[in-house]
């Protein structure tokens, strides 16, 4: 009598209990599987006799079943969430883009640093990479670039007193400032207990009818 063995069935991990409860009913070989047979039938026969010679045993093997349950859920749970998590988190970080400017930056920038003078492309460069976390890396190239969206003419010769000469803006070509707000008095605060400071680079407080309004504007720095 000839006797083929059969190849043992491959398990997914998507249910482990099951899979280990196969491989050890069907191992691969006739003969160790019916010792197994034997040892699963003998086994169970004894727990049932101690189960039923021993009632307070059902109750002991009732509560360590429910435990057994709840561990195996809460760890299937604690799978599924690690699982997810790492998605989650690259999405997150894929919709938070650091901010670049646009043509109205480049060209407030421009105006402020430029404004009588001209202003050299790696100046612009500079304040860029200082204002907005999304230039890190830009060249003089991606400048040019937003000048040209932004409708500013780029000369290549352009010099800059005290600074030296390169492509750039000229003073001619720098646009226009903004037309300026309104003028309103200034009034400055002094908060109780603290010296009056008569510095320009701190906060102005502008005062109106419903309470004081706190505007902090620091000024770019017009040199390299």
């Amino acid at each position: 009598m000839t006797h083929t063995d059969t190849e043992p069935t491959e398990h997914t991990d998507t249910d482990q209990p099951t899979n280990a409860l196969a491989a050890w009913l069907w191992p691969g070989e006739w003969r160790e599987a019916l010792a197994r047979w034997v040892l699963t039938i003998i086994a169970i026969a004894i727990g049932a006799t101690a189960l039923y010679i021993h009632p307070w045993l059902r109750w002991t093997l009732g509560a360590a079943t429910v435990l057994a349950l709840t561990l195996a859920a809460a760890r299937r749970r604690a799978e599924q969430a690690e699982d997810q998590e790492p998605q989650g988190q690259t999405d997150n970080e894929e919709d938070e883009d650091p901010p670049t400017p646009g043509p109205a930056e480049i060209t407030d920038i421009v105006t402020e640093l430029g404004h009588g003078t001209g202003v050299l492309l790696t100046r612009i460069r500079m304040q860029l990479l200082e204002e907005y976390q999304g230039c890190a890396g830009w060249t003089t190239k991606d400048v040019r670039a937003l000048l040209a969206e932004a409708g500013v003419r780029v000369r290549e010769g352009v010099r800059v007193t005290g600074v030296g000469n390169g492509p750039g803006v000229h003073r001619e070509d720098i646009p226009a400032p903004l037309s300026p707000a309104p003028a309103t008095t200034l009034v400055g605060v002094v908060g109780a207990g603290q010296d009056a400071n008569t510095n320009t680079n701190n906060a102005t407080v502008v005062r109106h009818a419903g309470g004081a309004h706190i505007t902090v504007t620091p000024p770019r720095q017009t040199t390299p």
